[in-house]
């Protein structure tokens, strides 16, 4: 059995291309509209993907035009209307309340039965200063902070703290609720959350490679580097990857440069392919042995999707590197992760 090749798809506005939003079937502002995007998710399921993810950012977007809907709320709109495929959100940690985004977060987790996972970003300086922040100096280093104290906060209820004692009229036992006591010297979190444990234990946290220093802990590395390769005992290694291919009526180094006339592309620290479907599926196969998954990035959703669906997933299906998640399973169960062990948990 070939070890399993997990393949995420962003959804975020028309595609990665700036000029996508010119080539949908769907004008700009639908992006606002549930019907496209519960279209993409049940295509996604439907076809066996791992994940969604959904990209967010305080700046404005060329890619959107008219703005974008909160990444959380995407994927919590998401949650009632799909059982298998998982569900990733961008939440930066750069601007965010540590207490919030853990909320946010284990309650996507329960409302879509442990198929949860965070993006977990910084936010670039001009997002600080549109809206007059400080330029946070080190925002790695704050990452790495936040993601440990939604870790701790994310445990700050036991596995078995809700009791419901009829009886003894006690909702939960206080004493398998912890206090946190997360301080860093910029700022300091006490805890418990608000939500109890979610069913994941603790969400999949997913962190560019950009933004990792030596403590942040995450379950997933995003990277754009070709020759990045998963390690025993590490975390899983998904490579970002745009892609543009061949269509029925033009071929994708013409879509391609249709776009740019339209607007220049910029470096986005990702890897770019371009061309047949059956030629993207051959590509992908041969990164099957050296790291854990992909996230793609259609260069144009509602064009490629099509041709990604027709050629590429039944050639990796073929292949048997296309295994579809399980309905009712955890996304950690599906990456094939563990459940964390609660950090307070006394017996």
């Amino acid at each position: 059995m070939p070890t399993p090749f997990h393949v995420f798809l962003e959804v975020d506005g028309g595609g990665w291309h700036p000029a996508a939003w010119r080539r949908s079937r769907s004008t700009p502002d639908q992006v606002f509209f549930p019907a496209r995007l519960r279209e993409f998710a049940v295509t996604a399921q439907a076809q066996g993907l791992t994940g969604l993810t959904f990209e967010d950012s305080t700046a404005p977007d060329p890619r959107n035009p008219v703005g974008h809907l909160d990444a959380v709320q995407r994927a919590a709109f998401l949650a009632g209307t799909t059982d298998a495929v998982g569900l990733l959100p961008v939440a930066a940690t750069t601007y965010s309340e540590p207490f919030h985004v853990a909320a946010q977060i284990a309650s996507l987790d329960h409302s879509s039965h442990g198929r949860a996972g965070w993006i977990a970003t910084t936010s670039p300086a001009r997002a600080a200063r549109a809206v007059d922040l400080p330029v946070a100096a080190d925002p790695a280093a704050e990452l790495a902070d936040v993601v440990r104290a939604v870790r701790a906060l994310w445990d700050s209820w036991e596995d078995d703290a809700v009791v419901r004692d009829v009886a003894t009229g006690r909702y939960v036992d206080r004493d398998r609720l912890h206090h946190v006591d997360v301080e860093t010297g910029r700022w300091s979190v006490k805890g418990p959350l608000t939500v109890p444990r979610s069913p994941q234990g603790q969400s999949v946290v997913v962190v560019h490679e950009r933004d990792l220093t030596p403590t942040t802990h995450a379950d997933v590395v995003l990277s754009g580097d070709e020759g990045a390769r998963r390690t025993a005992g590490g975390p899983l290694v998904v490579l970002d990857v745009e892609f543009a291919l061949d269509t029925e009526a033009h071929a994708a180094a013409d879509r391609l440069a249709a776009l740019d006339a339209d607007a220049a592309a910029p470096a986005s620290g990702r890897i770019r392919w371009s061309g047949s479907g059956e030629g993207f599926a051959r590509y992908l196969s041969g990164l099957a042995g050296s790291v854990n998954g992909v996230r793609l990035h259609a260069a144009v959703l509602d064009e490629d999707l099509r041709t990604l669906l027709r050629t590429t997933l039944p050639a990796l299906r073929v292949a048997r590197l296309l295994q579809a998640p399980v309905a009712g399973a955890t996304l950690r169960s599906t990456l094939g992760l563990a459940r964390p062990v609660n950090q307070f948990a006394t017996a």
